[in-house]
């Protein structure tokens, strides 16, 4: 694993339903948990670039009564089964429960996950990035000042390029997948390392 100047405090945050699985309306049990193609791969790449690999979901069934915080958890064990066999891990997962009517701090488009994360793991904010396929992920992204990369995964990604093209929020790349995004962020952490590298 990589852990030079290019990586060091490196965090990608990930949403979940729509980014790396299929957003069925609300995921509330271990079965209903579909990966895209590719994501335990291109979760993998994160990894062995030494970056962090954050989830940060908004999970408003936990608050709606739909499922229960210990059910939550049975669904991140089987993302971890899922995404294992390629070498993959999520180095921390950060959710809100809240129901939308709740006013919290911690639901997206809100950063508060963003900034308990960055608390956590003592990172470089101007280090990290975010993928994410809702309006409510980039406008996280903004408020947080970190990159969003949009993935067109989901029956919502497309409104979130219309939003973008008003001037109504901005997105730094537009990914046809989580795969392609990943491809992205490995190229700003490469050269962003070949541009910190001492000259000779």
């Amino acid at each position: 694993m990589r852990n030079d100047s290019a990586v060091r405090d490196t965090a990608v945050f990930l949403d979940r339903d729509g980014t790396l699985n299929h957003d069925t309306g609300y995921v509330t049990s271990p079965e209903q948990l579909v990966l895209f193609p590719g994501v335990p791969e291109a979760i993998a790449r994160l990894n062995h670039l030494g970056a962090m690999v954050i989830l940060v979901t908004n999970q408003s069934a936990i608050g709606r009564g739909m499922m229960t915080i210990e059910g939550l958890e049975l669904i991140h064990e089987r993302l971890a089964e899922l995404i294992r066999p390629c070498g993959a891990r999520i180095d921390g997962i950060f959710f809100c429960p809240h129901h939308p009517q709740d006013g919290c701090e911690c639901r997206k488009p809100k950063a508060g996950l963003i900034h308990q994360a960055v608390t956590r793991f003592a990172l470089d904010i101007s280090q990290c990035y975010l993928v994410g396929d809702k309006r409510s992920d980039l406008e996280a992204a903004r408020t947080a000042s970190v990159p969003g990369v949009l993935v067109m995964t989901s029956s919502y990604s497309a409104d979130v390029v219309k939003a973008r093209d008003a001037g109504q929020v901005p997105i730094d790349f537009v990914a046809d997948s989580f795969v392609h995004a990943v491809d992205w962020i490995e190229q700003q952490i490469v050269t962003r390392g070949m541009r910190n590298r001492p000259k000779r």
